[in-house]
């Protein structure tokens, strides 16, 4: 049997509708909610093949749920849930790419997404040109770069549509200085200019399109404002927009009244932002930080998440940890996105990313079009997935959810903790990755396994690490208050916190982990008060 949720995430008070699958008979069931780990609403009752629908009356305070159901067979199913009024309190992206007008899956397409609680959509390349956006000759168009499919005006309304009924919400991918070079042409006062062999060319990208001046008082600004409006009168949530990682900050100049005068890109980036925002009712916003540039705007934009497309800066475990670090730092706590492509061939190199992503309070962008993950920068392409990949990526983003108070906790100094197994404090092979950190929920303390990994590099194809089973952990003394308890969860088979038996000793007290694949934590809640 399984378990389908309705919606991709719930505001407070709303009625959950799960839908029990693989019923053949009629069976009593026992459902638990919990919240921090501690259990907020208990109902029993029966579902049946006739009747497979259980509904749930939501708790009005907002936060991280855990959801368990018992059958009376014994099988239990743990899910993870959102409660928000807003999806980018937490957002959870995915990517489409079809937009042809036999595709006829749209619904079960969505269903699919609930389930994996992805709440946001990139619309990967469904414009009509780079400038002119939304087609408003007829219903069927080829895409800029004139795919074989044609693209509907019609579906992309249905998917959009579809999606709001489900919690999830549509971006719109616009290229935010990218114009066709026909177009461009006729505006040379929009363009960036670079030297060359002593003249003056137009700053391009494969040839097919010129490159754009994004400052507030640049003519291509407001024809691409304007054109990002219709897009949001189309349906569309709001706007990502994309860059191609150059030209730097004066590598280029712009064309004003006859002269050639340095343009500092970053600056135009900050400036467009700003007057995006004030033109489409300050509608989410998105923004590729490609390689992680230009970071130090980070700050002071006026985005919604901050979304990175790690390059050649970016290749260690390490890596990915200090460049989520980072970017929560420098913007001040918004959520970082991370389009970091691996092979959906590599299901351990993917966990393992995945695991480090989450310590680190980041997310990726994986999950998109049915059955396939994410694997490199032209979305089409995408790898399809195993069903075992599925299946673990759907854990994974339960535990994520269920867990997301711990998990956005503070890191703490983990160096008093004792493992029974080589560790670091730092991501690296042949030890065990171990973390702490602390929130109003409690303390979460994190192993990440790459004990008999091949390297630290994680878009490598990584060997499954060692699973080490019976795991002992010290922990001090004075990180466990009177009346705490302690669970040991992990998205590798564990959803459901079990409470830990705890073996006091001098200064410490010691409980032991049953397993560690990839990822397992222990939580200490706060006693209630």
């Amino acid at each position: 049997m399984d378990i389908r949720f309705d919606k991709a995430y719930y505001k407070p008070g709303d009625s959950m509708l799960l839908s029990i699958t693989g019923l053949n008979r009629v069976v009593r069931y026992d459902l638990r909610l919990s919240k921090d780990i501690r259990q907020t609403h208990a109902a029993t009752g029966i579902v049946s093949p006739d009747k497979p629908v259980i509904s749930v009356l939501l708790p009005l305070q907002k936060g991280a749920y855990g959801l368990d159901i018992t059958f009376e067979d014994g099988e239990t199913i743990s899910r993870g849930i959102s409660v928000m009024d807003d999806w980018l309190e937490s957002p959870r992206y995915g990517f489409l790419t079809e937009f042809h007008p036999e595709r006829i899956d749209i619904e079960i397409f969505m269903d699919y997404l609930v389930q994996y609680h992805i709440n946001g959509l990139q619309y990967y390349d469904w414009m009509y040109d780079y400038g002119k956006l939304v087609y408003e000759e007829g219903a069927l168009y080829k895409d800029a770069w004139q795919r074989i499919k044609d693209i509907s005006v019609e579906t992309l309304r249905e998917l959009i549509i579809s999606g709001h009924e489900r919690n999830i919400h549509s971006m719109a991918y616009v290229a935010l200085y990218a114009v066709a070079r026909e177009l461009g042409e006729k505006h040379p006062d929009w363009l960036l200019y670079e030297k060359k062999d002593g003249n003056w060319k137009i700053v391009d990208f494969y040839e097919k399109l010129v490159l754009a001046d994004n400052r507030s008082s640049s003519g291509w600004t407001d024809f691409l404002v304007n054109e990002c409006r219709k897009t949001i009168e189309l349906g569309f949530d709001g706007i990502h927009l994309d860059q191609y990682g150059y030209p730097r900050d004066n590598a280029a100049s712009t064309l004003d009244h006859g002269k050639y005068r340095p343009y500092k890109t970053s600056e135009a980036f900050v400036q467009f932002f700003d007057y995006l925002k004030s033109k489409i009712d300050q509608r989410p916003v998105f923004f590729n930080y490609v390689n992680n540039w230009p970071n130090e705007i980070q700050e002071e934009a006026r985005l919604d998440a901050v979304y990175i497309e790690p390059w050649e800066s970016c290749n260690t475990y390490q890596d990915l940890h200090d460049m989520i670090v980072d970017a929560r730092m420098r913007s001040g706590g918004k959520h970082a996105i991370l389009a970091a492509y691996i092979r959906g061939t590599s299901e351990s190199s993917i966990l393992l990313a995945n695991s480090v992503i989450a310590v680190s309070r980041g997310r990726r962008l994986e999950i998109g079009e049915y059955m396939k993950v994410l694997s490199g920068p032209y979305f089409p392409d995408a790898d399809t997935a195993s069903d075992s990949l599925l299946k673990s990526l759907r854990d994974y983003y339960d535990f994520k959810v269920r867990y997301e108070a711990f998990i956005e906790g503070e890191f703490m100094d983990s160096k008093t903790l004792i493992l029974g197994a080589p560790s670091n404090d730092l991501p690296s092979i042949d030890s065990v990755w171990l973390t702490a950190k602390k929130s109003d929920a409690g303390i979460m303390i994190n192993l990440v396994n790459f004990i008999d990994i091949r390297s630290d590099l994680w878009r490598n194809r990584q060997r499954r690490p060692r699973t080490l089973t019976d795991l002992e952990l010290s922990i001090p003394v004075e990180w466990i208050p009177e009346g705490a308890a302690l669970h040991y969860a992990s998205p590798d088979g564990q959803l459901k916190a079990q409470e830990m038996t705890v073996y006091r000793d001098e200064g410490s007290c010691k409980v032991i982990l049953s397993s560690l694949k990839y990822w397992s934590a222990v939580f200490l809640n706060w006693p209630e008060k």
